[in-house]
């Protein structure tokens, strides 16, 4: 008896699971989404420039592989495609119906590209160098940030300087990703954000004969001016592969 009660009981939760309506995928109120009108003109746009905001997103002189690498939280390196999906440049307006965190945010980027790009693509795992984060043995040269305010980042001094103000160690982490060519992990354990000066003329190479150079000099700055370590490894990490997308999107 008690298998039969058993046993109706789970049929019932299989069919009232199956019966159940899937939940919408999450989205944007409304959506501008355009290709870049200076893309092919010859002006200067300041490339993948994406600013979240609890209402929405704005994106503007971005690639698809940038608009996939925010929505899904992937490093650069993590992004693989069909060759233009790093050269086409589309302006990307989006709001949200009320406030909401950037995690949903990007939940709906991925809506959208899927609905305007006709995205899509699959995950791999794939074996990669990778550089872990962590805070030097002397400590940290970083100043806590005050008040709130989204990452700014301005020049200073020469060209190979800048200062940086609301930083959090994941968005830096991020940002020395593509020079450093390989998925960043960030086991500092510092939270919020902080501001700091970095130059790399000090360190920059006469000659450089490669990406080699590069990468020592990106961990040699960060190491002795922020007091933040860099070792390099090889790891597994997720990949995801861009296997069909539209060059020209759908529009509003």
């Amino acid at each position: 008896m008690r298998a039969s009660l058993a046993a109706g009981f789970l049929a019932f939760g299989v069919c009232g699971a199956f019966g159940q309506p899937a939940a919408p995928a999450p989205a944007f109120e409304v959506a501008s989404v355009k290709v870049n009108a200076d893309a092919n003109g010859g002006r200067a746009i300041r490339r993948d420039a994406i600013t979240p905001s609890p209402a929405g997103v704005t994106m503007i002189g971005v690639s698809l592989k940038a608009v996939v690498q925010w929505a899904y939280h992937m490093q650069a390196i993590q992004v693989t495609g069909p060759g233009w999906i790093d050269t086409g440049r589309y302006d990307i307006i989006a709001k949200a119906a009320g406030p909401v965190p950037v995690n949903q945010l990007r939940e709906m980027a991925q809506t959208l590209l899927a609905e305007r790009f006709k995205l899509t693509l699959h995950r791999e795992t794939k074996e990669m160098p990778a550089y872990i984060v962590t805070v030097a043995k002397g400590g940290h040269k970083l100043k806590q940030s005050e008040g709130e305010g989204e990452m700014e980042v301005k020049p200073s001094g020469n060209r190979m300087a800048a200062s940086f103000t609301h930083v959090t160690l994941a968005q830096l982490s991020e940002m020395i990703s593509s020079p450093l060519q390989g998925v960043v992990v960030d086991e500092t354990g510092l939270k919020g954000s902080w501001d700091f000066t970095l130059d790399a003329l000090g360190f920059a190479m006469t000659q450089p004969t490669g990406v080699d150079d590069v990468i020592t000099m990106v961990i040699q700055a960060v190491n002795e001016q922020l007091g933040i370590k860099i070792d390099q490894k090889r790891v597994p990490a997720e990949v995801l592969i861009v296997d069909h997308a539209e060059k020209v999107p759908v529009e509003n």
